[in-house]
């Protein structure tokens, strides 16, 4: 595998790497909103790992599934379909599966109405739907729209998805991403905070919900100064799941290498990638009749030319297949 990718070790020694390229990596994570409806913008986490690996078992797990949950909230007009027509295609199947909670707390203040909606939260992500009902027209950015636990505020990225079709009457998803924060219960709280003053403040406790589906994958490799692991794949209503951890180190000094994952189905199909942050990287859900994975770890990182320009190097490793039972 070395021989295809020229040296990791002497391409990073020519690549000046200040020790707080990291800080800038994570500022420039943060959260940012979208300024048109239905769309969102996210900055690239890093991710990664891979090679050739070996299956040590097939844990399966439960996932929570009502259909009568979800048959009630979906009949419930605006606040019960934002997933379906704003979220994701995983969002989508979590809640026609049943697997969200629901909150439906509202409060009005100065004849603004917020109602919060579907929450789901699992080891990829936390999100949180709300929609927002006004007598006169307001847009997103009126709202500092905060999130915490207890009080405090884990370290994290977010981004907000939002449907202003209407000026008055529209919604939104609230997408948080811890970067190790990881709890099996969450006391999700939200604030809404109106540059008139008004504070809208929700609290939802939630319940971490699992995959249906995971393979403990004992596998980890070092080329050259690139070591990485893959934990385990988990999949199932939610998504296709990859755990990994990788690093590159060198004596004295650590660089930090982004990874991610392509992965292509058997029946040719490449999985569309819903979300990623360090050492989490998620897909759209399988299909029913899917047998085997193909998956093909990236590694990339950045180069400043002499014009002071950044130039991305990237290495696609060598790929490797899972079976599906």
């Amino acid at each position: 595998m070395t021989d295809k990718i020229p040296s990791f070790k002497e391409e990073f020694d020519l690549i000046d790497v200040p020790t707080e390229k990291l800080d800038e990596i994570i500022s420039k994570i943060g959260t940012e909103k979208t300024l048109k409806r239905k769309k969102t913008i996210w900055s690239k986490a890093a991710l990664g790992v891979g090679a050739a690996v070996v299956a040590c078992g097939i844990l399966i797990g439960s996932v929570s599934v009502s259909p009568a949950l979800a048959q009630v909230v979906s009949s419930i007009p605006i606040i019960g379909q934002i997933y379906k027509n704003l979220g994701d295609v995983g969002l989508k199947s979590v809640s026609e599966a049943g697997i969200s909670e629901f909150s439906g707390e509202s409060k009005t203040i100065n004849g603004i109405t917020i109602t919060l909606g579907e929450i789901y939260y699992d080891d990829a992500r936390v999100t949180a739907s709300f929609s927002v009902d006004s007598e006169k027209p307001v847009s997103y950015d009126y709202f500092d729209i905060r999130h915490n636990y207890k009080g405090g505020r884990p370290l994290s990225n977010t981004g907000l998805r939002t449907d202003e079709s209407s000026p008055t009457n529209w919604t939104g998803i609230l997408h948080i991403n811890y970067y190790s924060f990881n709890p099996d219960t969450l006391e999700l709280g939200m604030t809404f905070e109106g540059k008139q003053g008004e504070l809208f403040e929700f609290t939802k406790e939630v319940v971490k919900a699992r995959y249906e589906n995971k393979i403990d994958l004992a596998k980890s490799e070092q080329i050259d100064n690139l070591k990485y692991e893959i934990h385990d794949i988990e999949w199932g209503t939610p998504g296709l799941l990859i755990s990994y951890d990788a690093q590159y180190i060198e004596v004295n000094y650590r660089r930090d290498v982004i990874f991610e994952f392509e992965v292509v189905d058997s029946s040719n199909k490449p999985l569309k990638e819903i979300s990623k942050k360090y050492g989490k990287q998620l897909f759209e859900p399988l299909e029913t009749d899917v047998t085997e994975l193909t998956i093909t770890p990236i590694a990339k990182f950045d180069v400043q030319r002499g014009d002071g320009q950044i130039e991305w190097k990237e290495y696609k490793l060598e790929p490797f297949k899972i079976t599906i039972p």
